[in-house]
């Protein structure tokens, strides 16, 4: 069995462009067809994959965002926030309170290994899944001068809150050219003119980074580079180093131009996961291999203010780009599909949708002008944040804050015991702090306390509510065990139908 999450695939595309079809490569392999799929609240990555794993809602599986805590200090929560290792426990199998679909299949005998997909991976655990998962760091640029008779620099670089030498000289067999070093030992060396890019890789203790690198500028007293967004991969559960590609996982260049105002580049890319796909099947053979793709998800958040409201040129730009990256997603699917065999089982769904996003929303910029950003933290998803405070304030003091954040948008509200119920989430559970509330479509909470608490922007999100057909997923299934299998309409269901497939 193959399990492909498209992380924010939307039905509507898929359907309109018959994405993942088998029918080119097995055109007689029963299929469900693409059809919608609603999600959970919120409707993101980490708590929508948790109930496809488990097949209960946040309530059962306790994963009430992309971004939650489980009782830690409100010193400890700032310290750890801006490090995306030190804030993956929401993605890791360990911080489910519910049974996962990975230990019904290894009960099952089933052999089974994954890449890049959430919940099938934790740190520390003695026996894990084999998976790798990949986490990424913001692009930027660094301006470094040349001294010495060799003309030479060396500068620190922060990588997920690791130092890392950074090595320049001039070049002397090329004008205009530099020769760059990664790490203590320099395990990377490139050699860039003015304007090349190359992709570098070096390791960090939890794992190697891929980082591409544009020489901007190479003049004799300094040098300008660009180091693009960097990508992560970490290693659970035996699985070998060799396991990824063997080009790393980072883009060379900035993609989804149509959106001008940001320096990101997709990583993964989705040809690297489909690779690290294959050599997977290739070389172990698992029984269940589950994967996903999250660049139509990237592209979406970057591009879909511009597709949606967008005018002219600009939205046909940001439609195409969209487009296009269902498409290569789709080739890489593909691929996966030529490996496995018509033989093979396949699920493949998404997670949740996508909406446009106009206002920008920082509570903690509340707790700044309040005079409360010492004492407590907002901390959460798009459009659900939890307050977080070592000891329970004052009654008076949370109707202050959210008397204050009523002020900021009329559609923040609160969530007591029956919203909970209503929306699905464990209500008495110290993940949802010690005031929760949510905010309406075309918002999206933010969590630097920096600037204005509003902020007009055109940007896109998900995590709204799923009764929103906006926020749906899609599901398809085909293969030779699909044919009697129950189409789910809920992610909840994917587990069961699942099963039926495995035990069909």
């Amino acid at each position: 069995m193959v399990i492909v999450c498209v992380d924010g695939g939307l039905p509507n595309t898929v359907s309109t462009w018959n994405f993942f079809s088998p029918h080119r490569r097995f055109p007689d392999a029963p299929d469900s067809g693409a059809v919608p799929l609603r999600s959970v609240f919120p409707s993101s990555t980490a708590p929508a994959h948790a109930s496809f794993l488990t097949g209960v809602p946040p309530a059962d599986h306790g994963i009430v965002g992309n971004r939650f805590w489980d009782g830690e200090s409100v010193a400890e929560i700032r310290e750890r926030a801006a490090d995306p290792i030190r804030t993956i426990h929401p993605y890791e199998a360990r911080s489910l309170t519910a049974p996962s679909l990975i230990d019904w299949l290894t009960g099952q005998g089933a052999s089974v290994e994954a890449i890049h997909f959430p919940h099938t991976f934790s740190r520390g655990e003695a026996v894990s899944t084999p998976a790798l998962y990949c986490l990424y760091a913001p692009a930027r640029e660094v301006r470094l001068g040349l001294r010495g008779a060799l003309r030479e620099s060396v500068a620190p670089v922060t990588y997920f809150d690791r130092e890392v030498p950074l090595r320049v000289r001039s070049c002397k067999q090329a004008n205009d050219a530099v020769v760059l070093g990664w790490g203590h030992d320099d395990e990377t060396f490139v050699t860039l003119k003015e304007g090349e890019t190359a992709r570098t890789s070096f390791r960090i203790d939890a794992g190697p980074l891929s980082v591409p690198i544009t020489c901007l500028t190479a003049g004799p007293d300094d040098v300008r580079l660009r180091l693009g967004t960097a990508v992560l991969t970490m290693r659970f559960g035996g699985m070998p180093t060799h396991s990824g590609a063997a080009d790393g996982p980072s883009s060379l260049a900035v993609e989804y131009t149509a959106a001008s105002d940001h320096n990101f580049h997709e990583s993964p890319r989705a040809e690297w996961i489909r690779d690290a796909a294959l050599k997977t099947l290739a070389d172990d053979d698992p029984d269940v291999l589950l994967v996903r793709f999250n660049q139509a998800d990237h592209a979406q958040e970057y591009l879909y203010w511009y597709a949606a409201r967008g005018e002219g040129r600009t939205a046909a730009s940001a439609r195409q780009q969209i487009l296009d990256t269902y498409q290569r997603i789709d080739h890489c699917v593909d691929g996966i599909l030529s490996a496995a065999g018509p033989e093979t089982d396949y699920i493949i769904f998404s997670d949740h949708g996508i909406d446009y996003v106009e206002d920008h929303l920082r509570p903690n910029a509340v707790l700044r002008d309040l005079g409360l950003g010492e004492r407590m933290v907002f901390q959460g998803d798009s459009n659900v944040a939890y307050l977080y405070a070592d000891t329970r304030p004052e009654d008076a003091v949370l109707d202050t804050v959210y008397a204050r954040l009523r002020s900021l948008d009329p559609s923040i509200d609160r969530i007591d015991a029956d919203a909970a119920t209503e929306l699905g989430l464990p209500w008495g559970s110290v993940r949802l702090g010690r005031l929760a509330v949510t905010c309406g479509a075309h918002r999206e909470f933010h969590y630097d306390a920096d600037g204005a608490a509003t902020e007009k922007v055109r940007s896109a999100s998900h995590g709204h509510l799923p009764a929103t057909p906006s926020m749906y997923g899609f599901f398809r299934m085909f293969g030779p065990h699909t044919a009697h299998a129950p189409v789910p309409s809920h992610i909840c269901e994917v587990f069961e139908t699942v099963r039926q497939v495995w035990l069909g």
